[in-house]
């Protein structure tokens, strides 16, 4: 039976679910790091099969104005069954509750997915790029 939970079990947890996702190796971050991320977020939730995390998401927020959902992702083992939209819902209802501004970026594959469920583009998201330029040159000049 899965269980919704504010509560992360162990950091281990929590790395093992980004690696299924594939989120560790683009993060390079260790269990303890990953754990600190979730400890330093506004708000978190977990969802359990027994002793497996299959699924999580947070928000990053001032509490009083902006709320940013982020890391949200479900164990590919167990997707298709809603467990995505109802960590979303249950995040979005915590931020409701404080009347805050929700936003979130997404993958543009799923921009449809999210306006069928009553959102809207409004912005374009940027990030830093972390290649150094002269290596951005060489890959922008292959073939």
């Amino acid at each position: 039976m899965m269980e919704f939970s504010e509560h992360l079990r162990s950091p281990l947890d929590l790395y093992e679910l980004y690696r299924r996702l594939g989120w560790a190796q683009f993060l390079q971050l260790s269990a303890e790091q990953l754990a600190r991320a979730m400890a330093g977020s506004w708000y978190v939730l977990y969802v359990y099969d027994g002793d497996r995390l299959i699924g999580t998401g947070r928000v990053v927020s001032d509490g009083v104005i902006n709320a940013y959902l982020c890391g949200l992702g479900v164990d590919p083992e167990y997707r298709r069954q809603g467990i995505g939209s109802r960590i979303m819902a249950l995040l979005v209802e915590r931020c409701e509750q404080r009347k805050l501004h929700v936003q979130f970026f997404c993958e543009e594959s799923l921009v449809s997915f999210y306006q069928q469920r009553g959102y809207e583009v409004f912005a374009v998201g940027m990030k830093k790029n972390s290649s150094p330029p002269e290596l951005r040159e060489a890959e922008e000049r292959r073939p």
